[in-house]
C-alpha cells in the first residue's frame, strides 16, 4: 500500500514486495526474508517494545539480502543457504545492501544491522562498539531459517528438522549465538508447535503478520523520504543488469522534465517522479538471460520480456492505492494507434503521464548501450521518437516539446544518470575489492 496520511505515505506493501526479490535470483529463497523478518521480530519483542529497536530489525530483516542483486554466479547466491559457517565471502552482499542503504539518514540503523548480520557473537563480545547488536538478533533468525529449510529441502519432516536445529543452535552457544538470545527462542518459542506451523505450513502467514506489525509501529515516509525511497527501489530493480543500472534514475528524471512544460502541480510531478523509479518494477520477475541477450529474442522470450509491464501492473495495483502512479508507471509500453502491449489500449485510454512516460522511457532506452545496441546520441534518439510520432504510436505534442527542449532535458537525463552510475561502480569496486576475510580490502 502507497496510501496518502496527510502528508506522510505508508509503503509497507511495497516493502514486503522488494523484499521477496531473492526469490527472483533463486526459488528456494522464496519467503526466507519474510521468515527471518518475523522470528527476529518475535525475539526482539522479548527484549523490549521500542518503536524504533522493533521497527529497525523489520526493515533490515525485510532487505538484510539486498545485495544479492550484484551475484552473477549461482555459486554466490548458495552462499546465503551453507550451513558451515566461516567463509568471509559471506559478508559481501551484507555490505553491498549497508552501503545502499546507508545514503539514506531514515535506513542509516537498519544498513548498520544488515552490514552485521552474518557477524557471530564471538565478533559482537571482542568488539562490541564495532558491532550492531541488534544484528544478532537477525543472524539467529537467518540461520534458523535456512537450517530448517535446507533440511525440509532434502526431505526431512517439519518435526525432524527442529529437532536437529535444536542440537546445531546449542552447538554455537557462546562462540556463533548469544546465549541470551538462544534462551529467548527455546523458552519462548521453541516448544510451541503453533510457531513452527505458522512459518512453515502457512505461506502467507509471516507476510500478514510483518504487514500487522509495520502498521502497528507506523511505518510513515514523508513525501521527500518517499522519493528516496522509490529511487532506492529503482535502483534495487536496475542494477540486477549492469546494462540498465541507471535506467530507471534516467526516466524518472525525464517523464518529469517533460511532464514540468504541462504545467502538472509539484504533487504531479513529485508522483510523476514515483512512477518513473518503479516503472520497470516488473523486470525483476525477468530472467537474467533474457534481459542480458546479446542477440535478437526469440518469439516465446519476446513474450516473457513484454510480460514485465504487466508485472509492474500487478504489483502497483495491489500495493500502490494511487492511481495515477499505477498508469503512468505501468502503460509505458502503450502506443496510441492501439498496438503497444500489454492491455492493447486505445489513445483515449491513455492518459497524458502515461503518454509522457512511454516517450521517457523510449528516449532514455535509445540513448544506452545494451546487449544488442549501441547507444544513440540525443538527436540520434529525437529522430527515431519523431518517426514513431509520425506513425501515430506516440503523442506528436510532447515528442515536438521534447525536440524544443532537446538541450535542457538531455542534460538534466545525463545528470540523473551519472549519479545512479557514480553508486553503481562504487559497489562494483567494493565487490572486486572485497577479500575472503569478510571485510573491504584497501
Amino acid at each position: 500500500m502507497l496510501s496518502n496520511l496527510g502528508s506522510y505515505y505508508n509503503i509497507s506493501k511495497l516493502l514486503t514486495e522488494i523484499s521477496n526479490l531473492s526469490a527472483t535470483f533463486d526459488s528456494s529463497l522464496r519467503g526466507h526474508n519474510l521468515r527471518v523478518s518475523l522470528i527476529s521480530l518475535l525475539v526482539a519483542t522479548k527484549l523490549t517494545f521500542s518503536r524504533n529497536f522493533l521497527l529497525n530489525i523489520l526493515v533490515a530483516s525485510l532487505l538484510h539480502d539486498i545485495g544479492i542483486l550484484f551475484f552473477r554466479e549461482r555459486e554466490q547466491i548458495s552462499l546465503l543457504k551453507e550451513e558451515n559457517y566461516g567463509d568471509g565471502a559471506i559478508h559481501l552482499h551484507a555490505f553491498i545492501g549497508y552501503k545502499l542503504l546507508n545514503r539514506y539518514p531514515f535506513f542509516r540503523e537498519p544498513a548498520r544491522i544488515v552490514r552485521d548480520h552474518h557477524r557471530t557473537y564471538s565478533e559482537f563480545v571482542s568488539s562490541p562498539s564495532r558491532f550492531s547488536f541488534p544484528a544478532q538478533i537477525l543472524f539467529l533468525a537467518d540461520r534458523v531459517d535456512v537450517w530448517v529449510s535446507n533440511r525440509l529441502a532434502n526431505g526431512y519432516s517439519l518435526l525432524e528438522s527442529i529437532g536437529l536445529l535444536r542440537e546445531k543452535l546449542e552447538r554455537g552457544r557462546g562462540t556463533l549465538f548469544s546465549p541470551k538470545l538462544l534462551d529467548i527462542l527455546f523458552n519462548f518459542y521453541y516448544d510451541r508447535e503453533a510457531f513452527w506451523f505458522n512459518l512453515y505450513t502457512e505461506e502467507e502467514y509471516a507476510k500478514e503478520m510483518v504487514l500487522d506489525w509495520l502498521d502497528r509501529l507506523d511505518f510513515t515516509l514523508s513525501i521527500e523520504e518517499l522519493l528516496k525511497t522509490v529511487n532506492l527501489f529503482g535502483f534495487i530493480i536496475d542494477f540486477k543488469s549492469p546494462f540498465t543500472a541507471t535506467h530507471s534514475s534516467g526516466v524518472a528524471q525525464t517523464a518529469t522534465h517533460l511532464a514540468s512544460y504541462f504545467h502538472f502541480s509539484q504533487e504531479e510531478l513529485r508522483k510523476m517522479k514515483v512512477a518513473g523509479f518503479l516503472h520497470d518494477i516488473g523486470k525483476i520477475l525477468i530472467p537474467t538471460e533474457i534481459l542480458e541477450k546479446p542477440g535478437r529474442l526469440t518469439d516465446n522470450e519476446f513474450f516473457i520480456m513484454k510480460s514485465h509491464v504487466y508485472h509492474t501492473y500487478r504489483i502497483l495495483s495491489r500495493f500502490i492505492h494511487n492511481e495515477d502512479i499505477v498508469k503512468w508507471a505501468s502503460y509505458h509500453h502503450e502506443k496510441l494507434n492501439g498496438k503497444g502491449y500489454p492491455f492493447r489500449l486505445k489513445a483515449n485510454q491513455i492518459p497524458l503521464g502515461s503518454r509522457i512516460m512511454a516517450i521517457a522511457d523510449m528516449f532514455t532506452a535509445l540513448t544506452e548501450e545494451r546487449p544488442y545496441k549501441k547507444a544513440m546520441s540525443s538527436s540520434e534518439a529525437l529522430g527515431i521518437l519523431i518517426q514513431f510520432s509520425k506513425r501515430g504510436e506516440l503523442d506528436d505534442q510532447i515528442v515536438s516539446l521534447l525536440a524544443k527542449n532537446l538541450k535542457a532535458i538531455d542534460k538534466s537525463r545525463q545528470i540523473a544518470q551519472e549519479r545512479a552510475s557514480e553508486l553503481y561502480r562504487d559497489l562494483k569496486r567494493i565487490v572486486g575489492k572485497f577479500d575472503s576475510s569478510g571485510s573491504e580490502s584497501c
